[in-house]
């Protein structure tokens, strides 16, 4: 009996102790009990058909026959998602060939270069890019009994991160169908690491001093949405009522929160999420490209919504308005200031507060902002004001002055475009912070860059495209070297004849 056939017999044991346990001992457990222990036993009886099928396989000493007779024979270990099992292979060399030698099995397996799967590989990551490397190796050391270190959980992230960037440039995109493509950029700070210092030169921390520096990454969202046309009074909410039922004069209105405008619409379509650390540059780079990708004809009306950062809004113009974008200042942050400044002529939490701001908001979605702006000058003008708040209400007001060729909401509101950046909002917090910025997190530039990167493939829904795609990518990497040995050995064997 061959080892094929004995595994293949230790398998059928394996089955027929199982079907014992099932209908004997296991009787006594409550289901749940039942349930593990089938798993462990099924995880046992998987490893043993995972064996058969690799000694079944071979171990490649038939590829050369009698034309080259320099081998050996090897076990490799395979750690699988049934535990480790051993490769069987013939390891062959030739003297004068570069490289050193070569296992023809390996690439007929399509072995990783490291030992894990690359089934393990996927899985580990796929709990990594959502928790952290602690985390992704007790969970999967529950559930398989196998221990990923969290420093090689770490190296299979960059390693794995490393075709994103070609995956992106080579998938075919589908046009888009939606009337309107939409653009937003923003950042997000992540925390680094300090650069290691000598025993010698390390200090203690100042007093409230943190371990790491934050580095901004620029965060960008492509998608598409339908045509919603409104009016300025399907933004503003009217209802008199407050919270928990209470009456309008009754009610705390105590932050911008209370009174926010009401912008529901189509959902964004075919979202397109990215981030880097490595500068500006390279995020409108790839926002351009996935631009170009949806919209090559330039068929759809186009939006950039901005929140008047200004070093992102000067890149905006310089690359998106050239584009045909329209640019749109996002109606929250315009909301923030409304209320900020509304402080300056109202009790907070006031009813007073809220009819202000309702009578403000409406000029500004009219498109009045100009007149806005100048009613507010002339109330200061007129009004009891000290020097200092004066100043201050007219740095708020600045702000707009600078930002009214964005703020076309009439326009936008007849046309049905977008008005609010809720998108970009969304992606720093659940893209970037709620994995960045797990407690304790501190990222190397590399390390980060890897994550966010494989991270990206995962919100935008490409797990398992890009899985096929990265294995195709490794297995060109790792065994090209064994078709050129095989043509190498096959030239010296015509010139001998």
């Amino acid at each position: 009996m061959d080892n094929y056939e004995a595994s293949l017999t230790k398998m059928q044991e394996q089955f027929s102790i199982l079907q014992k346990l099932i209908c004997g001992e296991w009787q006594g457990l409550q289901i749940h009990q039942a349930e593990e222990n089938l798993f462990r036993h099924l995880l046992e009886i998987g490893r043993t058909a995972l064996i058969a099928y690799a000694e079944k396989k071979g171990t490649g000493k038939e590829y050369f026959g009698e034309s080259l007779t320099s081998h050996k024979m090897e076990n490799w270990n395979y750690i699988s998602i049934f535990g480790t099992i051993p490769i069987p292979r013939a390891y062959f060399w030739e003297k004068g060939m570069e490289g050193g030698g070569i296992c023809p099995i390996d690439k007929e397996h399509n072995l990783p270069d490291k030992h894990y799967s690359y089934l393990l590989h996927q899985w580990s990551q796929m709990i990594a890019v959502d928790s952290n490397y602690d985390a992704a190796r007790e969970n999967l050391f529950t559930i398989l009994g196998i221990n990923i270190w969290s420093k090689q959980s770490e190296e299979m992230n960059r390693k794995a991160a490393g075709d994103v960037a070609k995956y992106y440039d080579e998938k075919p995109t589908q046009q888009q169908q939606e009337p309107i493509l939409v653009a937003e950029i923003d950042g997000k700070g992540v925390v680094m690491r300090k650069e290691k210092q000598d025993k010698e030169k390390r200090v203690r921390l100042k007093k409230g001093e943190k371990n790491g520096i934050k580095k901004m990454a620029t965060v960008t969202a492509v998608f598409g949405i339908d045509r919603n046309v409104r009016a300025v009074e399907d933004i503003i909410r009217t209802e008199t009522a407050g919270v928990n039922g209470k009456k309008a004069g009754k009610i705390s209105v105590s932050a911008p929160e209370m009174y926010m405008p009401c912008d529901d619409g189509p959902t964004p379509q075919n979202k397109h999420l990215r981030a880097t650390l490595h500068g500006k540059d390279l995020a409108f780079e790839r926002l351009v490209k996935e631009i170009d990708r949806r919209d090559p004809e330039k068929k759809c009306e186009r939006i950039a919504l901005v929140d008047g950062e200004r070093g992102l809004e000067s890149k905006i113009k310089e690359i998106l308005l050239g584009r045909g974008f329209i640019l749109v200042l996002d109606l929250y942050h315009v909301m923030e200031r409304l209320w900020a400044l509304c402080y300056y002529f109202c009790a907070e939490g006031s009813v007073e507060a809220t009819l202000w701001v309702r009578k403000y908001l409406k000029m500004i979605l009219e498109g009045k902002t100009g007149y806005f702006i100048g009613a507010i000058r002339q109330i200061i003008s007129k009004g009891d004001f000290c020097k200092s708040k004066r100043a201050a209400i007219e740095k708020m007001l600045e702000y707009y002055e600078r930002r009214k060729e964005y703020m076309c909401y009439d326009l936008c509101l007849s046309k049905g475009y977008p008005i609010g950046s809720g998108v970009i909002e969304g992606a720093c917090r659940s893209f970037v912070k709620d994995r960045m910025e797990l407690s304790g997190m501190r990222w190397s530039e590399e390390g980060a860059e890897a994550m966010l990167e494989l991270r990206s493939i995962k919100v935008n829904g490409y797990w398992a495209d890009y899985w096929q795609y990265f294995i195709g990518k490794e297995q060109k990497r790792i065994y090209g070297r064994i078709d050129t040995f095989f043509q190498k050995h096959k030239e010296n064997v015509e010139r001998a004849a």
